[in-house]
């Protein structure tokens, strides 16, 4: 009987998890139970603990959450579902909430930031205090624990199911065990109507009241007709016992034969609706994609071709396992639950067992040609992970199921979980070389999806170790043009940079063009990819004439429709605007900027992580027009978007934190700047080491720091150490090198050392004049600076003359009233530092 205030049906959260299942219309007999989990959750002081429904298989613990989730929907403005028999896909699961609230998804930011940051919005209630959280078949505590908001509001609720007893000072625990007799005797008259009453508890007595049992029981008859006289009988004729006597059964001995009944149903209305049941056995107990029957009709083996191939039947055998309550088809996926599927498994002789288990394996690499870059994929290879342990992809030999597990693998890369993606990778690639050796083409394929997802993380020398390895077996065994050779060539430019490897980089990069344009085209998206690539790598050699000359064939190639992606034409658009600006056209690289953040901002996401590399390309661009406190406003919005996504520690958050403070000191919040240096610098000694150009670009933007700061003495000191780590690593004639050598001549100014300024002035202004050319702003701030020295030692005639044609100069190119040119007019020193690139 229904209890009237438990009838409380009201309007749709605002978050409502697209893997809630649908509510079961036959769901009675649990109507005590439900009263008693809604009082525990709603009173205190238990509300405000996790509440554990837990039991044996069987006894509908996940049909109480799914009713108790619809009932009382109206209370919450946040309900969402973690299937969670697999621990490492709970973060996952959870992550995805991160866009719903309003926060950075999980595929820009990652999924532990997103984890982080939804678990931090659900703690604080902010947007929302009343949420549910509901964790589906959890195997153990220690699984989800991190997964729980801490201190969270009294309208905050977390509902566990699971069938480990060991719940007890951690949560609320509620006992759920088999029906009593009056709720089953319930259950059965609504499941199948006619029987009556003394009926059904005879049945009961026989089935042990196990909701389960009683659902494929009264399934049963309402598919066949057969009355419960019949069924009676033919239970009592069936042996309890299916499963070897060394495999632990959790629910009653009763069950088998209640199963053995419905199999043998099935088998007599329709045999290959059985067949396909006993196939699915072998798939994990999370939902499969309808349509991976349909793709499969010509990729199975001999068991599921007849059936796949032909849609009328395909659809009949689905439809009769739902019928039979054998499985469940619920938002285009069809389930079965595990403890059917461990009976199917135990029924299968040890002859066939692997022959079911290929049938699975092949359905499950039908889905192969799904392209994972493609978005619109993206749920249906969500669906795919849970699969991939249970058919056996980590130990197969099969390429084709190899195929589908790595493009699953992408998936999880491009989605932002790179843990999982690397976990993956990691474990297929040693099992795939234990059983085909380490030069097999698909152990080569996980290494590089390895060095990707290490890489992502900012893990460099193990990337860099691991894809030149990969890359020289790669080349041996499957010879230069080969797709995976190509891929993995791209792949290791960016190691090779991110190592500050930047000569090596482009000769490198040449080639990986070279040969991607011989194969595939000059306007394919993958030959544009090492295009960008290459031009990067040329802005690392101060290159910025071939960088913006690339960056601009690319540009207009992914601008045309039909050619690469949203996020190539970003990231394209990005490398424009930088290698535009790095070469001095700061109004250019501005204009860039705006048009590509917008773009970034309403085609990609405000916060992906593409769109904020634009924003902090365009901060520096707006700084070096002197656009300062625009600047300034934007390179800290663009900070706080980094932190909020990343970790501190990560290189791109460090890239933010260089050009904020940058902007800072620009601004005059000398002492803000000089903090954010220093942490900078230890950052980035973790990241990259101490001789790493980005390392010394850094150190040299602190000693400005604290030239400013009154310590000139300091800053030289830094200086000479920086500028003589960049004529080891990257030489004299070099943009960041002698950015340096500007700021130690005004050290040695300051410090009363003229004559040595003078000589560093000259000797620098000569080279900046053969490395960017005479009208680059560098230049000339280097030449403001020679005509200052000049002046100082009573050069008075040669510094007027330099003075005047260096001002003419600059009103050629950033105006008479750009901060440098009235710096230089003043006869002030201009100083210069080392912004962030792009690698």
């Amino acid at each position: 009987m229904l209890v009237p205030a438990l009838q409380n049906y009201g309007p749709e959260p605002r978050i409502w998890g697209s893997r809630i299942p649908l509510r079961n219309g036959n769901f009675t007999g649990r109507e005590a139970t439900l009263s008693k989990l809604r009082a525990q959750m709603s009173e205190s002081p238990t509300a405000i603990l996790p509440h554990t429904l837990r039991g044996m298989g069987g006894v509908g613990k996940t049909q109480l959450v799914i009713e108790y989730a619809h009932r009382f929907k109206g209370d919450y403005d946040v309900v969402w579902w973690i299937s969670s028999e697999i621990p490492l896909l709970i973060p996952g699961a959870l992550g995805a909430l991160a866009e719903k609230l309003g926060l950075p998804a999980a595929k820009v930011v990652g999924i532990d930031e997103a984890c982080r940051s939804v678990l931090d919005a659900l703690r604080r209630g902010e947007p929302y205090k009343r949420w549910l959280l509901i964790f589906d078949n959890v195997n153990k505590a220690e699984d989800i624990m991190e997964m729980i908001p801490a201190g969270r509001p009294e309208q905050g609720h977390v509902l566990i199911t699971s069938r480990n007893p060991r719940w007890e000072g951690i949560a609320s625990t509620l006992v759920i065990d088999v029906f009593d007799r009056e709720e089953s005797v319930e259950f059965l008259g609504r499941r199948a109507g006619g029987m009556t009453q003394e009926e059904a508890r005879r049945l009961a007595h026989e089935l042990g009241d196990l909701p389960l049992a009683l659902e494929q029981a009264g399934a049963l008859q309402v598919e066949t007709g057969m009355s419960t006289e019949e069924y009676l009988e033919l239970l009592r004729r069936q042996p309890l016992e299916v499963m070897d006597e060394s495999q632990p059964m959790e629910y009653p001995r009763s069950m088998t034969a209640a199963w053995r009944l419905s199999i043998d149903a099935l088998d007599d209305q329709l045999p290959e609706a059985l067949q396909l049941l006993r196939c699915t056995a072998f798939f994990g107990p999370e939902p499969i994609p309808i349509d991976l029957f349909r793709w499969g009709g010509a990729g199975v083996g001999p068991l599921l071709s007849p059936i796949l191939g032909n849609p009328i039947l395909r659809t009949r055998a689905l439809r009769a396992i739902n019928n039979f309550a054998l499985g469940r088809i619920d938002d285009r996926a069809i389930q079965i639950h595990r403890l059917v599927q461990q009976l199917l498994r135990a029924d299968v002789d040890s002859d066939r067992k692997e022959e079911y288990e290929r049938e699975a394996q092949l359905l499950l690499a039908a889905a192969r040609r799904l392209q994972p870059e493609d978005e619109t994929n993206w749920d249906v290879f969500d669906r795919f992970v849970p699969h991939l342990d249970a058919v056996g992809a980590a130990t197969t030999t099969d390429a084709r199921l190899r195929d589908l597990a790595l493009n699953v693998v992408r998936y999880l890369y491009l989605v932002g979980d790179t843990e999982s993606a690397r976990t993956f990778a990691a474990r297929f690639r040693e099992n795939w070389s234990r059983l085909s050796g380490p030069d097999d083409y698909h152990v080569l394929a996980a290494e590089h999806h390895l060095g990707n997802s290490l890489r992502q993380d900012g893990r460099y020398d193990e990337s860099f170790t691991l894809v030149e390895g990969t890359l020289a077996r790669a080349r041996r065994v499957l010879g230069d043009d080969h797709d995976l050779v190509l891929f993995l060539t791209n792949s290791f430019g960016a190691d090779l940079r991110a190592k500050g490897m930047f000569r090596e980089a482009v000769v490198h990069d040449e080639d990986s063009r070279r040969r991607h344009a011989k194969k595939y085209g000059d306007t394919d998206p993958r030959t544009l990819r090492t295009m960008n690539n290459l031009a990067l790598s040329y802005a690392l050699v101060s290159d910025y004439a071939r960088a913006v000359e690339l960056q601009t064939r690319v540009n207009e190639a992914c601008s045309r429709p039909g050619i690469g992606t949203k996020l190539d034409l970003l990231i394209s658009w990005g490398g424009l605007c930088q290698a535009v600006r790095l070469s001095g056209e700061y109004q250019a690289a501005h204009d860039l900027g705006v048009d590509g953040l917008d773009y970034g901002r309403s085609e990609v996401g405000v916060d992906h992580l593409r769109t904020l590399a634009v924003a902090v390309d365009l901060a520096i661009a707006m700084r070096r027009l002197g656009r300062i406190e625009d600047a300034l406003k934007l390179a800290r919005d663009t900070y706080n978007r980094y932190e909020s996504i990343l970790t501190l520690a990560h290189p791109q958050s460090v890239s933010a934190a260089i050009s904020l403070a940058n902007a800072l000191r620009t601004a005059g919040h000398v002492d803000e700047a000089l903090d954010l240096a220093e942490e900078i610098e230890e950052r980035l000694l973790q990241i990259y080491g101490t001789n790493h150009p980005f390392t010394l670009g850094a150190r040299g933007n602190l000693a400005l720091l604290r030239r400013l700061k009154g310590d000139p003495a300091g800053a030289r000191a830094l200086d000479e150490d920086v500028l003589g780590g960049f004529d080891k690593v990257l030489g004299r004639k070099h943009h960041y090198s002698l950015t340096v050598a500007v700021n130690l001549a005004n050290d040695l100014h300051q410090l009363g050392e003229h004559e040595a300024a003078l000589d560093l002035d000259r000797q620098t202004y000569t080279q900046m004049q053969d490395l960017l050319g005479t009208e680059h702003p560098i230049t000339l701030g280097s030449a403001a600076n020679l005509a200052g020295s000049l002046r100082t030692i009573g050069k008075t005639e040669e510094a007027d003359g330099l003075l005047a044609a260096t001002l003419a100069r600059y009103a050629r190119t950033l105006g008479t009233r750009h901060p440098d040119t009235v710096m230089a007019r003043a006869g002030d020193r201009l100083s210069f530092d080392f912004d962030p690139p792009r690698f």
